[in-house]
């Protein structure tokens, strides 16, 4: 098969590293020393579970910044921050035959309909990755936790197609499955994503941290609590045993920051509009409160507006 990353940074590369590695055909669409370093050197995978490897450019394998010489692809993985969906969906056109699927690998909850506006349905697979990853130095991403990428059908129906690609994933040794009901798991992803993303850059603290304190531990609980009065005003009853494990604090999460913080701290824009933006927006449809999250949401606005201000003041 052939396969197109479109955004080729922490997700991405890992998923499509593990792809070339594996003998597809695959093209990386990234930018910047990131991409600087892939063309000159390789992009370099360190995993905890598949150990250290590395996939050069050459017949199958090809990294570049304009998507017009992607040509068509079998498969492709939107791995793009929420922020930048609208302003690449256009150019994924270029990429469709008939039967090209694209799979948004993305956080939040309004991508896939995005995505749907532009290409048509019939093209959109919606995805979550429960992944840590992250890009280390250019050329370089690291694994450090988890990997299951879950795919379906936005109808919530199984195919032929899903199975077909979630197959062809296992074989290449990426934890996949396909989702019964992909807005199930697009929700269920989102109660995560909305607690832990922007609260951490709230408290500039690990997610071990934030769980660790009662009181931090109650306001990711409120947090995650009005996701999922949302979510079942929008007809989707989520399992109480979902923010139950969310709430258990492991070894392995001491330590971990949100993709969110180091965004934040890198100086980046973050994905605060399609992850708690997306679920205010969707409060607001059905007449829903979510005071938390609007607190956390102004919070965080004003925490990334008080740090580009400082940024361009040091220029």
């Amino acid at each position: 098969m052939k396969f197109v990353v479109f955004g080729a940074g922490g997700v991405g590369s890992f998923y499509g590293g593990m792809l070339a590695r594996c003998g597809h055909e695959v093209v990386f669409i990234a930018r910047g020393e990131h991409l600087k370093a892939m063309k000159e050197k390789g992009l370099t995978v360190k995993s905890f579970k598949h150990g250290k490897f590395k996939v050069k450019e050459g017949e199958k394998v090809k990294f570049t910044d304009r998507p017009e010489e992607a040509g068509k692809a079998d498969a492709v993985l939107v791995c793009v921050k929420s922020y930048d969906t609208e302003k690449v969906a256009p150019l994924i056109k270029l990429m469709l035959k008939e039967d090209t699927v694209v799979v948004s690998v993305q956080n939040g909850i309004e991508n896939e309909e995005i995505l749907a506006e532009y290409l048509g349905e019939e093209h959109v697979l919606g995805a979550t990755a429960f992944i840590g990853t992250y890009v280390s130095e250019p050329g370089t991403v690291v694994h450090e936790a988890a990997g299951l990428l879950e795919i379906g059908e936005l109808s919530g129906k199984p195919s032929e197609r899903v199975e077909k690609l979630v197959e062809e994933m296992k074989r290449c040794g990426i934890e996949a499955r396909a989702s019964k009901d992909i807005r199930y798991t697009l929700w269920k992803k989102l109660v995560w994503n909305v607690a832990f993303n922007p609260y951490s850059v709230v408290t500039k603290a690990t997610v071990g941290e934030m769980l660790e304190l009662p009181e931090t531990y109650q306001i990711l609980k409120k947090l995650m609590e009005e996701c999922y009065a949302v979510a079942e005003a929008h007809g989707v009853k989520l399992k109480p045993k979902i923010m139950e494990n969310y709430l258990k604090s492991s070894p392995d999460l001491m330590n971990y920051k949100t993709s969110m913080l180091l965004d934040f701290e890198r100086g980046k824009p973050i994905e605060i509009e399609g992850i708690t933006g997306a679920l205010i927006r969707k409060a607001e449809e059905k007449g829903v409160e979510v005071p938390y999250n609007r607190c956390v949401y102004g919070t965080v606005k004003l925490l990334v507006k008080k740090r580009d201000m400082e940024r361009w003041e040091r220029k």
